[in-house]
């Protein structure tokens, strides 16, 4: 029930903001700097060695996000065992602000199959 709870607060107290691409965010990052952000986007690559993660969007930019801090946690875990290059995830993130070449700074808060969202 716990599980439950946690994942149904993250899933509402997101903010739902109009965008679909990365560079919106990085150009306009005084708008998002600090706010939990949720996309659609697509993985690109999962590094167990450095426990990094990859999604892109539909215009190929990209945000990497560190999971050393989430290996333990059980619903990544669960979603790492399945997860699959090139399939849609909705990803939540909490913008943090933007590096020197306009990429998005941001940690990880949840994701899950774009999939799960489309069933009945």
């Amino acid at each position: 029930m716990k599980k439950l709870l946690a994942v149904l607060i993250v899933l509402f107290t997101t903010i739902a903001y109009p965008q679909s691409y990365l560079y919106e965010l990085s150009d306009n990052i005084e708008t998002y700097k600090n706010k939990q952000i949720t996309m659609t986007l697509k993985l690109k690559r999962y590094d167990t060695v450095f426990q990094v993660i990859t999604f892109y969007d539909t215009k190929n930019h990209d945000i990497t996000f560190d999971c050393i801090s989430l290996i333990k946690q059980s619903w990544f875990m669960q979603q790492r065992l399945n997860l699959h290059p090139g399939m849609e995830y909705r990803v939540t993130f909490t913008v943090k602000g933007v590096g020197n070449l306009k990429e998005v700074i941001a940690d990880l808060d949840y994701f899950e199959p774009a999939i799960i969202q489309k069933l009945p």
